[in-house]
């Protein structure tokens, strides 16, 4: 046997010397002792040939050992190596630990969703269906254990009756069943039944459950939930001092919670100094790496660690505590702590959010954070000692528009960022391909009965997305996208005044707080903010005018001066004397407005709006940019009328003609493809190509599950059915517009802080920058004429916002429809897009002076040569 071969065999023997002494470390408690052991047996990698397999265990065990020293970094380092060595695995245990364990780590970093595709993953590979009954003992163990987790996740995630459905099961395996009471407590507290809550933590009679941080936390809130803050807080600061005896700055990660419990009994007994001291104390445990004892402070090395959400609201709470405080003790120092505290726990949510591998998850911390926005906003506009502080309104709207499509933003500057950030084109098409393949399991699902196949395409479903988890997670190997992606989102409103906005523009930024309605105004020159109050009446006025508008009944006449009248007047007449200087008005709507179509408001009886002004919309102001139009002419065109004669209707859905549709597409005087060539296949083959496309076809919104409403192409079947969660893996970063005349492709659910689920914003986070699309269900003979005048003043070079005004109010002007002039029949049809950009029309009266000038002078010259006479310019 050869030197080198001696060498091998004694690393090989090494590494599982160190692995089992690292082990050993585990089982005794010490955890540092065995990282160190675990981190040796790494060191071989680097010394010998040793095959990568054979380090799967030292990455996954340190990995765990990290979660367990509440090392969020190191911990998420090493679980990914592992992860990355997992296919020279054959031992189904081995992945299922590893993935088990994974999805604790996306548990604890509050992105739920994987967690539970992660916690699946690892169910399926060892247990074949959930039969409890037929199975051996340790499986037993195992499944009680997957469902757990899974369970802990839907209960995070809100949604509790799942939740409660799965322990009640687990209820009957009568295996751990003190971990079971203590969900089921969980939940009944969630539900405000706090009498509820407290039997099942009754049951709990373990000791050592009762000495628990978890036992004593949840009879803490139990205290709260009942009104009993005294006993509350006393069975705390016991439990506490049992933990650290008199040294309440020993760190230990599950007394965060403790803290940040006192923290909400002190501020409700508005005791806000010893308020501040709790949630300090409870962000340097929860954080783990911030030790500062001054309560001035605040994190600033920002990781993608555990317990982002307790931490987020530890901070949240100092930072009303210090607003507070300032109000008692009138200590300016107070004052910009609460805001810094604010800005903190918001940065600190947006860097977490960036590294948020889908959608769901991004959505969901965002709709948490929204009401410390809110909260934020409304101290520091309404405060009575800084009214005369004019940075207030702009820190106000910064944090307004930062509250919102946090989501949208984040995955559209992330596909543009994918294509110039270095990583490699083979990823790049990877990524494709899975997005693909999971979108096609998708549907698959949807036509899909028989339940063993439903099991195995879920399987397979969960795969692939935790395999595009893994894909997501490489992209971040490359430093310039994350250096981008993470890169301070703060909107810069001096930028937008000054290069963004035009002089022909006024924007209108809305948003809702829980009692009143702020309205920002911006332009060129300044900002100003006005409320709007009585949200009773507001919300009346509002579906008044909804049901007056969508609910139509054929003959009807629209009744001037009356509620289109009150929303202009209650929305816009707080700026309605500075709407004169303005063509242009770019309208950010919030909340209960997130739907309306302004242009059908009323400046005056029998006067819309849309006579005096185009209007567009946009998620939020960080979405904004100047769209400088190439030339119609020379635009790749494309336009889809699949049911021009074509009608489709199976056992879920009946879709009629579109007999003018052609009509639509026509007048794009592009590429059409009508009924049979309306395919699906072609739309693929057209959209990252085409600059313009024209759908004139029909849609189906799903507001209970945002990502499978669907457009339908030629003949209307499932696999002609292109979906919300394909169209979001589109490319659409090259074209200019997209003219959605389907019904309700701007309909869906609604979030908090990322605003309508639907279609449109689908498109919007593919990359196209202007999306026309429809708010109900619309017309077919009255969008074909609007479409054909908005393509025939397009082709004059009018900006969209304006061709789009153009063209409803030729309608409204044209005797010939005079059957379509209410507004249901062209207040359906909305822009959400670019500022507009400057045309040839904005600077002709520029042009028509030097152009005089020019002839005069001309003239000039002529007059003396042909006379002698001399001409003085002085």
């Amino acid at each position: 046997m050869s030197g080198a071969d001696q060498n091998n065999i004694a690393a090989h023997f090494l590494l599982d010397s160190y692995e089992k002494l690292g082990s050993l470390g585990l089982i005794q408690g010490d955890l540092p002792e065995a990282v160190a052991y675990y981190r040796k047996g790494l060191e071989l990698q680097s010394k010998y040939g040793i095959p990568d397999s054979l380090f799967f265990g030292s990455n996954l065990f340190v990995g765990e050992a990290y979660y367990l020293l509440n090392k969020a970094d190191s911990c998420i380092y090493f679980l990914e190596e592992a992860e990355k060595l997992i296919s020279f695995k054959n031992s189904k245990e081995e992945a299922s630990r590893l993935f088990n364990s994974l999805g604790v780590i996306y548990f604890e970093s509050g992105n739920y969703n994987q967690s539970i595709n992660y916690f699946n993953k690892s169910k399926n590979l060892i247990i074949e269906g959930d039969n409890y009954a037929e199975l051996e003992p340790y499986y037993k163990h195992a499944l009680f254990s997957f469902l757990n987790n899974i369970g802990t996740s839907l209960y995070q995630l809100g949604k509790t009756d799942s939740a409660l459905y799965i322990y009640r099961q687990l209820e009957e395996f009568q295996i751990n069943e003190n971990q079971v009471f203590a969900q089921l407590s969980n939940i009944y507290l969630r539900k405000e039944k706090p009498d509820s809550s407290l039997y099942f933590l009754n049951k709990m009679e373990s000791p050592e459950f009762k000495n628990s941080h978890f036992y004593q936390n949840q009879l803490a809130e139990i205290y709260i939930a009942k009104g009993q803050y005294r006993e509350a807080k006393e069975t705390l600061l016991k439990f506490i001092d049992n933990k650290t005896g008199s040294d309440r700055s020993a760190t230990d990660f599950k007394l965060g919670r403790s803290f940040l419990i006192l923290g909400k009994i002190a501020f409700a007994q508005k005791d806000f100094k010893n308020a501040t001291l709790y949630f300090h104390q409870s962000i340097i445990q929860t954080d783990g790496l911030f030790e500062d004892q001054d309560i001035f402070k605040n994190p600033v090395d920002y990781s993608v660690g555990f317990a982002t959400f307790p931490l987020v609201e530890s901070l949240v709470g100092k930072a009303k505590s210090f607003i507070n405080l300032y109000d008692v003790e009138k200590n300016r120092a107070y004052w910009e702590a609460g805001l810094s505290t604010y800005q903190t726990a918001f940065d600190i949510a947006a860097f977490v959010g960036s590294f948020y591998d889908n959608d769901e998850a991004r959505i969901f911390l965002g709709d948490f954070v929204f009401e410390a926005y809110q909260d934020a906003i409304k101290t520091i506009l309404f405060h009575p000692d800084f009214q005369e502080e004019e940075w207030r309104i702009y820190k106000a709207l910064d944090w307004a528009e930062n509250s919102k499509s946090t989501s949208l933003n984040i995955g559209m500057k992330e596909n543009k960022l994918k294509k110039i950030s270095g990583i490699p084109a083979d990823l790049l098409q990877k990524e494709r391909d899975l997005q693909f393949s999971i979108s096609k399991i998708q549907q698959r699902i949807l036509e899909e009965n028989g339940q063993d196949e439903l099991e195995m395409l879920q399987a397979q479903l969960t795969d692939n997305r935790l395999e595009l988890s893994r894909l997501h997670n490489e992209f971040n190997d490359f430093p310039e996208f994350v250096n981008q992606k993470t890169r301070n989102q703060s909107v810069d409103l001096n930028y937008i005044q000054k290069s963004v906005l035009d002089k022909n523009t006024l924007l209108l930024s809305f948003f809702e707080l829980d009692d009143r309605i702020l309205l920002f105004s911006l332009d060129k020159e300044g900002i100003n903010v006005a409320e709007i109050t009585e949200m009773d009446k507001l919300a009346l006025s509002i579906r008044e005018f909804k049901k007056e508008i969508i609910g139509y009944k054929v003959g009807e006449k629209y009744s001037f001066g009356g509620v289109g009248t009150v929303l202009y007047e209650k929305l816009l007449g707080p700026v309605s004397e500075k709407l004169k200087e303005y063509k242009y008005l770019m309208v950010i709507p919030h909340g209960i407005l997130i739907d309306l179509p302004f242009d059908s408001f009323e400046k005056s009886p029998s006067e819309f709006l849309i006579f005096d002004h185009a209007i567009t919309y946009q998620h939020s102001i960080r979405l904004l940019e100047t769209f400088e139009s190439r030339n119609f002419v020379d635009q790749v065109k494309a336009g889809f009328a699949p049911f021009f004669d074509n009608a489709w209707k199976d056992e879920n859905i009946d879709l009629p003609k579109l007999p003018f549709s052609r009509e639509e597409i026509y007048s794009l005087k592009g590429e059409s493809f009508v009924s049979q060539e309306g395919t699906k296949k072609e739309f693929l083959n057209m959209a990252s190509k085409s600059d313009i496309i024209q759908l004139s076809t029909h849609a189906l919104p799903d507001p209970e599950d945002p990502k499978q409403a669907f457009i339908v192409f030629y003949p209307g079947d499932m696999e002609n059915r292109l979906f919300t969660h394909e169209i979001y893996n589109l490319d659409l970063t090259e074209s200019a517009l997209i003219f959605l005349s389907a019904c309700e492709t701007n309909f869906g659910s609604l979030s908090r802080s990322e605003g309508i689920l639907g279609i449109s914003r689908a498109f919007a986070f593919a990359g196209c920058p202007n999306i026309i699309s429809t708010l109900w269900k619309a017309e077919d003979r009255s969008t074909a004429y609007i479409t054909s005048r908005f393509y025939f003043y397009v082709e004059e070079g009018l900006p969209f916002a304006e061709s789009l005004r153009r063209a409803k109010t030729d309608l409204l002007e044209d005797k010939k429809m005079a059957q379509f002039h209410h507004p249901v029949f062209w207040s359906h049809l909305v822009l959400a897009g670019s500022i507009p950009a400057r045309t040839y029309f904005d600077y002709l009266p520029v042009y028509l002076w030097i152009f005089a000038l020019i002839l005069l002078g001309f003239g000039l010259l002529i007059f003396k040569s042909r006379y002698g006479l001399k001409v003085n310019f002085g």
